[in-house]
């Protein structure tokens, strides 16, 4: 897989950091968590994964993004593939901004895009956000609040003719990973 940015997409705990490390673990593709960016700020203000998020903190992750992204169009080698993660929210103009800015970034590096949205069934998005992992990460751990998420708020409604849909409710990560990047080596 070469010159491939792969963006996952889904609600906290769906797993879409353990599929992208499974996916660059298979292709060597360079993971783009969106904590990566999220916790230089997260880790200054205290971030406990239960609290609301004050907006400004959101503004300067934006500001981090957007020089990741710079680096990926314009100083990763050309053959580099990317795998990106975020919960982007259809009633938040910021996600719709950051996944337009992911876009411009695959059409500058002339790269494969696929937007993957991932799914998962309650019952598996309650039993993976109280994890420890998640709260050294600095995510969301709190089950309920994450639920309140899913309920009151829709995922972005990617339009994109390479989109790929699944639902991770009851494959493994490994299994996820191969399918996405199936999918991707069919559109390259």
């Amino acid at each position: 897989m070469n010159n491939t940015i792969i963006y996952l997409i889904g609600h906290y705990g769906v797993g879409k950091l353990t599929i992208a490390r499974a996916i660059a673990e298979a292709t060597r593709a360079r993971v783009f968590d969106n904590h990566l960016a999220n916790n230089v700020v997260f880790s200054l203000i205290r971030e406990d994964g239960k609290a609301p998020i004050p907006a400004q903190a959101w503004e300067l992750i934006m500001a981090i993004r957007r020089q990741a992204l710079i680096a990926m169009a314009e100083i990763a080698p050309p053959d580099a593939s990317f795998i990106l993660t975020n919960a982007l929210m259809e009633d938040d103009p910021m996600d719709h901004t950051a996944f337009a800015e992911v876009v411009a970034v695959a059409q500058q590096r002339n790269a494969t895009f696929v937007p993957v949205l991932l799914t998962a069934s309650d019952a598996a998005h309650d039993a993976r956000i109280p994890s420890a992992d998640r709260e050294a990460r600095l995510k969301m751990t709190d089950a309920s609040g994450a639920r309140s998420v899913r309920t009151k708020r829709r995922i972005l409604g990617v339009r994109h003719p390479n989109r790929f849909d699944l639902d991770t409710t009851d494959i493994a990560p490994e299994v996820a990973a191969r399918l996405i990047i199936e999918h991707a080596e069919h559109l390259a």
